[in-house]
């Protein structure tokens, strides 16, 4: 792994590879094609663009500009009902994000805020493409459900894993299937429970109930982020493919995988030369 500087001009993020001038780090194996995505770091205050078949390049890295009684983003996602890209803040903040080009900084702009105070230190934030709902589920077990068009939330049930009792600890990355506006396709919830290492489905995810569907394969710390791409037909989803950021135990940063949700084994893509921890893939893909 080529070791990565990173100098702050102004508000924007330049990254240089160490010792080596302006020179890009060495690509890594790709899994497929690249699709445009954008990245958050793990303490919320940076956002970063790459592609998915090379995550350890960055497009540009951006200081986050905008937050209103927030001090950072706690997730991003893509709403499938107008096509913009959201944040949550720390403080529950829900926030529009503009980025490079259509802007020169990350500009976000409060819409909306939680009613119910966040629990939790690492957070999965997730649009419900079929309900037009954004889920927000926390590693201490909380499980939100906002409304952005009336600004109300829900407190659903905690995430549990029956036979356990007692509410589940350690699931902090969340997406949901079939990003379309077919009124006949279904959406299903899949969360990484880090403290066991498995991918989840959360369903009912009103419920809180978590169903394991295998193990990740590896030893993930806590602070996780996940979204699933969905490729369309006529307007209806023929394919999803699901990446996560996850930090192998040991790795000084985390790294991009594909995630088989059915498995749940994750294969390793690539390593950020920066501490993302969430990430939103384009609707489009470009």
């Amino acid at each position: 792994m080529v070791s990565v500087a990173v100098v702050v001009t102004s508000a924007a993020l330049v990254l240089g590879t160490a010792g080596a001038g302006s020179a890009a780090p060495a690509p890594a194996s790709t899994a497929g094609p690249g699709l445009r995505a954008f990245g958050i770091s793990g303490d919320g205050t940076l956002m970063a663009t790459f592609t998915t078949d090379r995550p350890q390049v960055l497009d540009w890295v951006r200081v986050v500009t905008g937050l209103s009684g927030d001090t950072s983003l706690i997730g991003i996602d893509f709403r499938v009902q107008n096509g913009l890209m959201y944040g949550v803040g720390n403080k529950g903040g829900i926030y529009t994000i503009k980025t490079p080009p259509a802007t020169p900084d990350v500009v976000v702009t409060k819409v909306s805020q939680l009613q119910y105070a966040l629990h939790g230190a690492n957070f999965g934030v997730d649009f419900n493409p079929a309900a037009d709902r954004l889920r927000v589920i926390s590693d201490n077990g909380q499980n939100l459900r906002h409304n952005l068009n009336d600004h109300s939330t829900i407190q659903d049930v905690n995430l549990t894993t029956p036979p356990v009792e007692g509410t589940t600890k350690g699931v902090s990355a969340a997406a949901y299937t079939n990003n379309d506006l077919n009124a006949a396709t279904g959406t299903t919830l899949v969360d990484i429970n880090t403290s066991s290492d498995q991918v989840v489905l959360q369903s009912p995810a009103n419920n809180g109930t978590l169903a394991p569907t295998g193990s990740l394969g590896i030893d993930a710390g806590i602070n996780a982020g996940m979204d699933i791409y969905s490729t369309l037909s006529g307007g209806k989803t023929v394919d999803n493919a699901a990446f996560a950021t996850l930090t192998p135990y040991g790795a000084g940063t985390p790294s991009l995988y594909s995630i088989n949700v059915l498995t749940g084994q994750a294969t390793s893509i690539g390593q950020f030369p920066l501490n993302i921890t969430d990430l939103a893939i384009s609707l489009t893909g470009s």
